[in-house]
This record gives C-alpha cells, sequence and structure tokens, in this order.
C-alpha cells in the first residue's frame, strides 16, 4: 500500500471530507505514536510502512517520554478537529464542541490504527501496543 492508498482508507474510515483533513490525522497520529515509541525500533518497520509515514516515526526520541500520556497523545489528534462554536447557555457554559472532540479524537486513532495494523508484522504490531499509554493502546487493540 502507498502512502496515498493509506491515507484515503484512513479518510473512507474516519469519513472526513478531504484527503488533507486525513493526512493531517495521520501526521499527528504518527508524531503521536514517536513520542511513546524507542528509536531503535523504528528502523524495524521501514520496509513495512510507506516512506511518507516513516518520516513521522523518525522523529522518535532514543527514549520514549515517559510523561506522554494518553492525554497528551489524544491532545495532538484533537487539534485535527475543528472544535469552535458558542457555549450551551442551558447547560451552565459547557462548551459542546470541546466535550466530544475528545470522542472524535479517540475514533480518529482508531481509524488510523485499524489502517497501519495490517501493514505490520505481529511483532511490531505488539512492540506499538507495548509502548502505547494505557488508553490508546485500548484503542489500537481493538482497531
Amino acid at each position: 500500500m502507498n502512502y496515498g492508498e493509506f491515507v484515503g482508507d484512513v479518510q473512507g474510515r474516519t469519513r472526513l471530507r478531504s484527503a488533507d483533513e486525513a493526512e493531517a490525522v495521520v501526521a499527528n497520529v504518527f508524531r503521536a505514536i514517536a513520542e511513546v515509541l524507542p528509536h531503535r525500533n523504528v528502523e524495524e518497520m521501514g520496509g513495512s510502512l510507506p516512506a511518507e509515514l516513516m518520516v513521522y516515526l523518525r522523529g522518535a526520541h532514543e527514549e520514549p517520554d515517559p510523561y506522554f500520556d494518553e492525554h497528551l497523545f489524544l491532545g495532538w489528534v484533537v487539534s485535527t478537529i475543528d472544535a469552535t462554536g458558542s457555549r450551551d447557555k442551558t447547560a451552565g457554559g459547557l462548551d459542546l464542541y470541546a466535550h466530544y472532540s475528545g470522542d472524535e479524537a479517540a475514533y480518529r486513532c482508531e481509524s488510523v490504527f485499524a489502517a497501519l495494523k495490517p501493514l505490520i508484522k505481529d511483532g511490531h504490531r505488539q512492540l506499538i501496543l507495548s509502548a502505547l499509554p494505557e488508553g490508546i493502546a485500548e484503542l489500537f487493540a481493538r482497531a
């Protein structure tokens, strides 16, 4: 599968309107993976993934960031969601757009993971699964 097909797969799964939106989601999920995946393991996946995806993973640190948790991971993906709007005055000022953006970010992560998993070997799946923060690992396992 080439990069365009991968982005198209993610776009189809997430029902995003444009390939640019899907590409932003893919980039941010892969950048977040790079925060938790040890650099020594990145090159092992090189033959399985399109070169454009490897660019994001090659930003991995020698050792993963121990403080990069589920909220930070999803925060990278939330940045791809248009969460602007006015507050709901009847619910005490709850910002409904921001409230639901976490669920949408989790859905988008899971969609990228579902597109990624068939491309990589079982050993690489286990490696990524073990590196991900707990809540994100659940999304990866479910994808």
